[in-house]
């Protein structure tokens, strides 16, 4: 196994333009490496998406959270110079491996460094370059350590010590130089070219600066020393264009450097299951270890209040979300998207919580230490505190067979509205009718087409593309939020039917809106919401000019309130059943007709072909089928599907016995037909 070059930068979220830079500049030049962030607030969503791509070149990057209260202190100095910067006295604790490359983070490297690490640092106790202003000192800003050393001489407690003197001459760089007093080891100067001294040496005839900058012609590190930074409005500097060059570099260019850059690899990240705790204290038990044992299972960890650094600093792990003051619906959400429940927490239980976690019948683990007192509930497991490795195999196979069979991502209704109302995304819904015509099988409305089948499937395998959502029906986990019939039917006879394109489908990796998001009444066994759903929904077409295209007996609309807050509703009719036939009909209505209005499409397998093949027009469509009848369904309060009189009812297929419609303002709004 090729060890990695191991380089540590720190600094706070209000330098992390500048920390990238440095690691863009660092992999530019060198690979296989592994970067560490000391860092007390840089989001770790940000490390998830570098590692995206890193880790496509043998490369990663690791936040190392730290408690800047431990800095406080210090004394740095300079105004402007942040306690963060001290970071650097703190590496024997916080990084394990033995050889330690240190950088400022207003610096780029320039040059491969494999020389400078097969430097033999075994009777040695840190390498550094001489500071150009003051060559009697080493200038801290690129270090290469020998962490095995300083750890095994507990060399931290000195440097903190001597960080704590008032009277320092400059700052972090005084304390490395005093506390290492004749064990620093000279390198070139070309591995610290000090950028920002030229200034004051032409103006204080500073000739020794002036020959170590002469004698310097190809720097392998850059460092952009003083308060003259390229990253200013303006700046006097040279090479300002070698750090902005490094900025630009995208990271997909800086991969394929290297190898073939894969983007499918750069995606949301998925776990095999989710915990949640909700605690009152910061202290919980063993829960660090857990979460490295179970990198597979995402730890949701609420608080009704502000967090403390000792659950903080937990955020630097890729499986863990953190929820402080959490409220409403996102404590909702949490609950009820929780596969186990943690009762780790010492201090007060949220008993309202695991009361409805109970109620869910979600599995529930504990320490003897923290487990709740005269808690009767028969899917509780209390395991000692040395089991940890036992709880954390009992948590994975629970997970394991309440798992999903196709490893399919859906996101539920509210985020899969937030995205089409945020993002003013175009949508194609897919449910089992596009399967049952994708498997080969004719559909009451639409007679199997092999052309149209093949359709349905590349932009199911496709997934997102462009700004448009592509929808599948979120059934994949949590089948108890749905009725028993919907539940029924998808065991009995959705997924069997369909278990081989289910299963390619989950290969992609793709992630996808839910097909429900026009189903949002009916099938639901908690309809307590269906209300904020149509009123997001509404929200799509509030004050716009619609364009229907619809069957013929479809009639979205008529009789019911769905589209009284429109400016203008234009209709286009279309045949009720194999309406693919006329597909290209129906597409060049559609553009003559498009203007800048939202076009919403109630057709069938037919509407996912057309959203596909009008990509070039700037319209938002959607893909709305089933709409009308949910809609009917939630305002008369129905329990089960009702068939309506007047109109199509979603699942009564065969359109028998619609009466007639006589409504002037449906009538004036059709603007054309097709038969």
């Amino acid at each position: 196994m090729v060890s990695l070059k191991t380089i540590v930068l720190n600094g706070d979220y209000g330098y992390v333009d500048k920390i990238e830079t440095t690691i863009k500049s660092i992999i530019y030049h060198n690979q296989k490496v592994k970067i560490y962030v000391i860092n007390p607030d840089i989001p770790h969503e940000w490390f998830i998406n570098l590692n995206q791509y890193l880790n496509q070149i043998g490369s990663q990057i690791v936040d190392k959270k730290i408690d800047q209260a431990y800095l406080d202190d210090v004394n740095s100095t300079f105004r402007g110079i942040k306690n963060i910067t001290f970071a650097r006295i703190l590496i024997p604790e916080l990084i394990k491996e033995d050889k330690v490359l240190y950088l400022d983070c207003d610096i780029v490297v320039d040059a491969n460094l494999d020389e400078l690490f097969n430097i033999d640092l075994e009777n040695k106790w840190v390498c550094g370059v001489r500071d150009y202003q003051v060559p009697a000192e080493f200038n801290a800003g690129m270090l290469l350590i020998n962490n095995k050393k300083w750890k095994e001489s507990n060399i931290v407690s000195s440097l903190l010590e001597k960080a704590k003197d008032p009277n320092l001459r400059n700052g972090d760089q005084t304390v490395i130089n005093e506390v290492f007093k004749d064990k620093i080891e000279e390198l070139d100067l070309s591995y610290n070219y000090q950028i920002g001294f030229e200034k004051a040496a032409f103006w204080g005839n500073l000739q020794k600066t002036t020959q170590f900058l002469d004698k310097v012609k190809k720097p392998k590190i850059i460092h952009f020393i003083t308060e003259d930074k390229p990253f200013n409005l303006v700046s006097t500097v040279s090479l300002r264009n070698k750090w902005w060059h490094y900025r630009r570099l995208e990271w997909s260019e800086i991969i394929s450097k290297y190898s073939s850059f894969d983007k499918s690899r750069v995606k949301d990240l998925s776990f095999d299951g989710e915990a949640f705790i909700l605690t009152a204290v910061a202290e919980t038990e063993n829960i660090e270890q857990l979460i490295k044992k179970l990198p597979n299972i995402r730890f949701n960890i609420a608080a009704y209040t502000p967090m403390a650094f000792l659950l903080l600093k937990l955020t630097q792990y890729d499986n863990v979300r953190l929820f402080p003051t959490i409220i409403g619906k996102t404590l909702d959400k949490e609950i009820n998207e929780a596969d186990i429940y943690l009762d780790i927490n010492y201090g007060p239980k949220a008993d309202e919580v695991i009361e409805r976690i109970m109620k869910r019948r979600i599995p529930i683990f504990s320490f003897d230490q923290t487990k709740s007192q005269n808690l009767d509930y028969d899917n509780y497991h209390v395991f000692h505190g040395n089991q940890i490795d036992e709880m954390a195999e009992a948590i994975k196979e629970t997970v394991k067979t309440n798992a999903p069979k196709y490893n399919i991502r859906v996101k539920d209704m509210d985020e899969s509205l937030n995205l089409i109302l945020q993002d003013n995304k175009s949508v194609i819904r897919f449910g089992d009718g596009e399967f049952d015509l994708i498997r080969g099988a004719s559909i009451p409305y639409q007679t199997y087409d092999s052309e149209l089948a093949n359709r349905l499937k590349d932009i199911i395998l496709r997934g997102q593309f462009n700004n448009t959502l592509v929808c599948l029906p979120d059934v994949f986990t949590k089948p108890e939020r749905y009725q028993d019939f919907t539940q029924s039917f998808y065991e009995t006879s959705f997924f069997p039917n369909n278990e081989s394109f289910l299963k390619e489908i989950g290969q992609t990796g793709n992630w996808y809106g839910s097909t429900f998001i026009s189903r949002p009444y009916i099938d639901l066994v908690d309809k307590s919401k269906s209300a904020a759903y149509f009123d997001k929904l509404k929200q799509l077409w509030n004050g716009r000019d619609l364009l229907i295209v619809e069957g013929a007996l479809t009639r979205s609309g008529v009789g019911n309130d769905l589209f009284t807050n429109t400016k203008s509703i234009k209709r286009i009719i279309a045949p009720s059943k194999n309406a693919y036939q006329k597909i290209d009909q129906i597409e060049q209505m559609i553009r003559e007709n498009a203007e800048d209005r939202l076009i919403l499409l109630m057709l069938g397998p037919t509407a996912k072909v057309v959203v596909d093949d009008l990509q070039d027009l700037e319209n938002q469509i959607i893909d709305l089928g089933h709409i009308d009848s949910e809609y009917e369904w939630f305002k008369m309060g129905a329990t089960h599907k009702v068939k309506l009189e007047n109109k199509h009812t979603a699942e009564f297929n065969f359109d028998e016995n619609i009466a007639t419609v006589h409504d002037r303002t449906y009538e004036s709004e059709i603007i054309g037909e097709i038969r």
